[in-house]
C-alpha cells in the first residue's frame, strides 16, 4: 500500500516550501483523506470507461486489460461479511455497515467454518421503490426463499421477511492500513514522533498508510498538491501538480 510517509516527504520536496511551514502534518492529513477519496471515486469512472474501450475492441486484454487493472486497484476495498445480522429488531430491515460505500452482492445460505457461503442464493437487488411494490404485488414475482429480493435505499429491506442473516459483499469506504498491516476504518494519518531542527521524524507505530496500492503514490502527491494550491490560492502549485499528473 502507498506509504503516507513517502507521500508526505515527496510533497514537501515538490513544494520546496519547508521553511514556510504551511505543509504541517495537520494540514497534510486533512488533504490526504480527500485525495484518497477523489482517486477512489475516479477508479469507478475508469471502470465505466474501460467497458467502453472493451466494446470498441481496443482493450489490450489479459494482464494489460484496463478493466482488469482497475478491478485489481479496487480489490483492496472489497469487503465480505458472512452471517451479517445487523438488523432492526422484529423487522426485515438490515442496517448498512458503517464503512459501506457501494454494494456488490447479497446472498443467503449456509456458511462453513471459514465464512464461505455454501448452497447460496443470490438476492435480486432493487433500487426503485415503485418496482419493489410491483414485485410484492405480483403473484408471479413474489419473493420466496429461492428467489429473495432486497430493496436498497438508506437501509436494506429483504424479502421474504423471515431472513435473519445475510452474506454481504461491498466496496468499503477508503480507510487506512495500520502498522501491523491490517486495514482499519481510520483515515490515513502522518504522525511525527520527534523533530530535529526542521526535520520531522515519523512515528511508525501510529502512522496510518493509505489503502491505495503503492503505484498510486505519485498520483496522491499531485492530488494533494492541487488541493493545497487551491486552498492557498497558489496557482503555480496547482499548475505544476496538474502538469506532472498529465505526464503520467
Amino acid at each position: 500500500m502507498a506509504s503516507i510517509d513517502k507521500v508526505y516527504k515527496t510533497l514537501k520536496s515538490l513544494a520546496n516550501k519547508e521553511q514556510r511551514g504551511f505543509i504541517t502534518p495537520t494540514v497534510f492529513n486533512r488533504f490526504a483523506v480527500i485525495a484518497q477519496q477523489n482517486i477512489y471515486n475516479e477508479l469507478f469512472i475508469e471502470l465505466v470507461d474501460a467497458k467502453k474501450v472493451s466494446r470498441q475492441n481496443l482493450d489490450p486484454g489479459r494482464d494489460k486489460s484496463v478493466r482488469k487493472r482497475t478491478l485489481e486497484d479496487l480489490s483492496s476495498f472489497v469487503t465480505r461479511i458472512a452471517n451479517y445480522d445487523n438488523k432492526i429488531d422484529a423487522t426485515n430491515i438490515f442496517l448498512k455497515p458503517d464503512n459501506f460505500s457501494r454494494l456488490i452482492s447479497i446472498s443467503v445460505g449456509n456458511s462453513n467454518a471459514q465464512g464461505i457461503n455454501i448452497n447460496k442464493t443470490n438476492f435480486e437487488l432493487v433500487y426503485d421503490v415503485e418496482k419493489m411494490d410491483r414485485i410484492l404485488g405480483s403473484n408471479l414475482s413474489t419473493p420466496t426463499s429461492s428467489f429473495p429480493v432486497a430493496l436498497i435505499s438508506d437501509e436494506i429491506e429483504v424479502f421474504p421477511t423471515d431472513i435473519n442473516r445475510l452474506d454481504i459483499t461491498y466496496y468499503r469506504t477508503p480507510g487506512g492500513r495500520a502498522s501491523d498491516g491490517s486495514f482499519v476504518d481510520d483515515d490515513p494519518m502522518w504522525v511525527a514522533i520527534d523533530t530535529v531542527g526542521s526535520y520531522e521524524i515519523s512515528d511508525p507505530d501510529n502512522t496510518i498508510d493509505f489503502m491505495l496500492p503503492e503505484h498510486f503514490s505519485s498520483e496522491l502527491v499531485y492530488e494533494i498538491a492541487k488541493l493545497l494550491g487551491i486552498s492557498l490560492s497558489d496557482g503555480g502549485m496547482v499548475q505544476v501538480a496538474s502538469q506532472e499528473e498529465a505526464r503520467r
